[in-house]
């Protein structure tokens, strides 16, 4: 492939589970984190993660792999822009513009806040069933800029 391959973003419910043992999705994050990583080391995708989301978990030896991806004022700007018409989770707002803005392609995650959008993801993110949700569509992507 000339281009870059495309990106997985590991969001903050998936690295969670990865590191806690005793996580309820501890077994099957890991099952999925490794067929990521053999992907990854087959050059068919990039992993990357918020920068302040591994900083969180901080497990240097597990994320070894992931590109850190910086949350810059531009992003929190255009988060707050996204919030303003919705009733958007902040921490997710953000994780929406950089989903939109690097062009990710996938996502693993364990947040079922984030299964409403238009999004691949690589685990099983089991919708909340809530009713904000429900009001913001599943296309909300559109307000989020170029």
């Amino acid at each position: 492939m000339g281009m870059n391959p495309p990106s997985v973003l590991l969001d903050l419910s998936f690295l969670i589970a990865l590191a806690d043992i005793d996580d309820t999705n501890h077994d099957e994050a890991m099952a999925i984190y490794r067929t990521l990583i053999d992907d990854f080391l087959a050059q068919r995708h990039l992993l990357v993660a918020r920068a302040d989301h591994l900083a969180a978990v901080d497990k240097a030896d597990l994320f070894a792999p992931i590109d850190k991806l910086h949350v810059a004022r531009q992003h929190r700007n255009a988060a707050e822009e996204l919030i303003r018409g919705n009733p958007v989770d902040p921490d997710i707002a953000i994780t929406l513009v950089l989903i939109h803005r690097m062009k990710v392609r996938r996502v693993a995650t364990f947040d079922g806040r984030l299964a409403h959008y238009d999004l691949d993801f690589v685990t099983p993110a089991a919708p909340l069933l809530s009713s904000t949700a429900e009001d913001l569509g599943a296309n909300d992507f559109d307000d989020l800029g170029r």
